[in-house]
């Protein structure tokens, strides 16, 4: 029993430990040039394929783009002039991270705020143990839920931890298909598996 919670135990931290590592991986940067015209700047620690997408305040999306080649470093002078007044988000995903900055266009000018960050969480299943670990960076109230063929069976309140490690022993469940699904402010990140 020692052996295999200290397996478990290295399992975890493992995915914790890449999940840290990797939250630093993607920077964004919008840097004005004047009222219609801005650079963003994409840099990575790692060469990967990014999807740039903006979306207005409605969330409806303006512009989608996906970068081809693998890269590392991304910069480009985007055109805004065809955009009305109002609220704005630059999303960048690349492998699991993505990276967000709002923006606003307003008296003329071009207005950038925070960058966010987002990691998608870590599922694993092994020996009857559901794992999930997250870095809840924007400390959004959480929950995870179970569910067997969109019935919920399991609820959680996790909170606005920051260092989110949950472990759920599904061993005397039925065999058949399932779904996990973390839930955040504004996502829902779910984990199918099918228990045989």
């Amino acid at each position: 029993m020692k052996t295999i919670l200290k397996a478990t135990l290295l399992i975890a931290f493992g995915a914790f430990a890449t999940t840290v590592l990797a939250s630093g991986n993607l920077k964004v940067n919008i840097q004005p040039l004047n009222a219609e015209k801005a650079v963003v700047m994409i840099s990575s620690l790692t060469e990967s394929q990014l999807k740039i997408s903006v979306e207005d305040s409605q969330g409806r999306i303006v512009y989608y783009k996906e970068v081809a080649e693998p890269t590392g470093d991304y910069r480009k002078v985007y055109d805004f002039s065809d955009l009305e007044a109002g609220q704005y988000k630059l999303s960048v995903e690349s492998d699991r991270l993505t990276a967000e900055r709002e923006f606003e266009i307003k008296d003329w000018k071009i207005q950038v705020g925070d960058e966010k960050t987002t990691l998608e969480p870590f599922f694993d299943y092994n020996d009857g143990l559901l794992r999930c670990s997250y870095l809840n960076f924007s400390k959004d109230d959480l929950k995870i839920y179970f569910c067997d063929k969109n019935q919920v069976i399991y609820t959680k309140e996790i909170g606005r931890n920051f260092n989110v490690s949950e472990a759920l022993n599904l061993s005397k469940l039925d065999k058949g298909h399932y779904t996990a699904v973390l839930s955040t402010r504004d996502k829902e990140y779910t984990y199918d598996l099918d228990i045989k």
